[in-house]
């Protein structure tokens, strides 16, 4: 078996139990955090959002970083600094030291999920790499499918929140193990070839490869020339807006389902529910975007069911809208978030894909940080979500227009 295989599944089990143990961690206990410490809904939104923003913001440093020591030291190191994180939430409570904390967190993120990971997928893989994107990005959905109710359950085990923090820090090392032990950077560094085809094949998998109704790219832009298309910002843009929404609506779905009257276990499934719904969407963009449908026509599909999803989440007057609701969320933020990252390869090459992938991510949580901010102080002032969720779902139907405008680019 070709080893980038088992290195897809490493790679994906450390982007699912880090997503889950991190982000939907923090999601699911800061309800509890807020009703034991009396914080306000925008306090601890605040911490969610600088979370959020340190993984955007910190993007561009980590390429960079991958660069120059490779993805296998950054996950290891990022696990440790998640740790640390974890140490200072189980024993430290106030505000102050809530936000380093949750800052500290979304660097250690940064450093083990999204960024090495689809680097080492460019490295490995060429002529599956929309489906070891699927397969990687359905694990990320996994760790909400499964992060969300064993974090709750926890909090209930122990009725507190504080020792749950000692779970998460246990979880980002063993990630950092598994990475010491089964990562390597590339294929050559074991002797073999990209996708594990020696010269001759990958000439004819090259010709398959011309035939075939998908756009790829054959040369490497420099990212200059890519960020100078506007179909980049078109693809940036509009991924960032999908990637606002999961972040409103992981941190503020539990909350937002309890005014609505809706119980804590059911809303807390209803996240799971979303996770399982953006796991298959990852998968399926990830089946079927290496030959069979543009990655362009999967996203126009994954963003506007996004949108029908947030309007049914917004009204959802019980538990079966709100399934609903989540259900074509999911789904489309799936189908959105492979097509995306694939559209960069696709379109600019491999060489410099996790680069143009940082920029989204930091529009991205720049954009969902702020929201998640603005959501809460919106709940506070009009004791709900729903004027918040409206004037999302109006940024999702622009992030519509943009990705229909998209077309492929031609290098000068």
């Amino acid at each position: 078996m070709y080893y980038g295989w088992i290195l897809l599944a490493i790679i994906g089990l450390i982007y699912m139990i880090c997503v889950g143990a991190g982000f939907y961690g923090l999601s699911v206990m800061m309800p509890a955090m807020i009703d034991d410490l009396g914080w306000t809904r925008a306090e601890a939104s605040a911490g969610f959002s600088l979370m959020a923003m340190v993984l955007g913001l910190s993007g561009p440093l980590i390429t960079t970083m991958m660069k120059k020591i490779g993805p296998r030291l950054t996950i290891i190191i990022g696990g440790v600094i998640c740790a640390i994180s974890a140490g200072i939430l189980y024993r430290y409570h106030s505000l102050t030291s809530y936000y380093f904390a949750t800052g500290l967190l979304g660097l250690g993120l940064t450093m083990q999920v999204v960024l090495p990971g689809t680097q080492l997928i460019t490295h490995w893989f060429q002529q599956r790499r929309a489906m070891a994107l699927g397969i990687f990005m359905a694990c990320g959905g996994l760790g909400g499918v499964i992060g969300a109710p064993v974090f709750t359950w926890l909090i209930t085990h122990f009725d507190d929140w504080r020792p749950v923090w000692l779970a998460v820090g246990a979880v980002t090392l063993s990630a950092s193990a598994l990475s010491a032990i089964f990562i390597r950077n590339n294929p050559a560094d074991m002797g073999l070839q990209i996708d594990g085809l020696d010269s001759s094949a990958q000439q004819s998998a090259s010709q398959q490869k011309k035939a075939a109704r998908v756009y790829k790219t054959t040369l490497d832009w420099t990212v200059a020339d890519a960020i100078r298309d506007r179909n980049c910002w078109f693809v940036i843009t509009a991924g960032a807006i999908a990637v606002t929404g999961h972040m409103i609506v992981s941190s503020q779905l539990v909350l937002h389902a309890r005014d609505l009257g809706i119980g804590a276990v059911i809303a807390a499934s209803a996240l799971g529910v979303q996770g399982l719904a953006t796991t298959a969407g990852r998968l399926l963009a990830g089946l079927l975007g290496d030959n069979t449908i543009e990655p362009r026509t999967i996203f126009i599909i994954g963003i506007s069911s996004e949108l029908i999803g947030m309007l049914l989440i917004t009204s959802a007057a019980h538990s079966a809208l709100l399934y609903a609701g989540v259900v074509f969320f999911g789904l489309g933020f799936g189908l959105g978030l492979v097509s995306a990252t694939t559209m960069f390869a696709n379109y600019y090459g491999a060489q410099n894909m996790a680069t143009l992938l940082s920029y989204r991510i930091l529009l991205g949580t720049m954009l969902g940080g702020a929201g998640v901010v603005i959501c809460g102080y919106a709940a506070d002032i009009f004791g709900g979500y729903s004027q918040a969720f409206y004037f999302y779902s109006a940024l999702l139907l622009i992030g519509t227009a943009l990705v229909v405008m998209i077309r492929t680019p031609q290098h000068e």
